[in-house]
């Protein structure tokens, strides 16, 4: 008797926390009290954060529209290119709103968008678009924080698109926030 009960108690506490996470069903049904609130819908990352790349003769600009209520790291933007012979300076990110992470503390995010820049710093003079990997991390206001993604971008020469009505122009720093 000590065993079964040993073993029940094992699996109780065990299932729980399974449960719990939503890790394997439990209940019946959509109408069911224990439908997995836990696996609230989410969109993909490239759905919540969609990227755009626009250059200049100098400059490279990246572009991010979010979905409402998901937001983006400041911290954890990184720019690299593909393009043999081509790579890129520091990068100049605009300030975020501050705000208080539950795991990483005091950081900057942006909600709505965001458009970061570098200089683009070429053996040749680069005049087709660039490709590029873009490096980010963001989260949903429900709960969830994604890993780090990277989406490949190809950035064409001209005018950014209209979801970002004018670029900051300025090659400031990323100390000062200016783009």
């Amino acid at each position: 008797m000590n065993t079964a009960l040993a073993s029940l108690l094992v699996l109780l506490f065990v299932a729980t926390p399974v449960a719990a996470r939503g890790e394997f069903p439990v209940g019946g049904g959509k109408g069911s009290t224990f439908n997995n609130s836990a696996q609230r819908e989410f969109l993909p990352a490239d759905e919540a954060f969609r990227a755009s790349a626009w250059r200049d003769d100098e400059r490279l600009y990246v572009g991010f529209l979010n979905a409402e209520d998901y937001y983006l790291h400041r911290h954890q933007f990184a720019l690299d290119s593909r393009d043999a012979g081509v790579s890129f300076g520091e990068l100049a990110i605009p300030p975020g709103e501050p705000m208080v992470h539950a795991s990483l503390g005091e950081i900057e995010v942006f909600y709505d968008q965001v458009v970061f820049s570098a200089p683009i710093e070429a053996s040749d003079a680069a005049t087709g678009p660039l490709a590029i990997t873009v490096t980010f991390q963001g989260c949903s206001d429900r709960g969830l924080c994604y890993p780090p993604e990277q989406v490949e971008l190809d950035s064409l020469h001209g005018s950014p698109p209209a979801a970002f009505d004018s670029p900051p122009r300025d090659t400031g720093n990323s100390e000062n926030g200016a783009p």
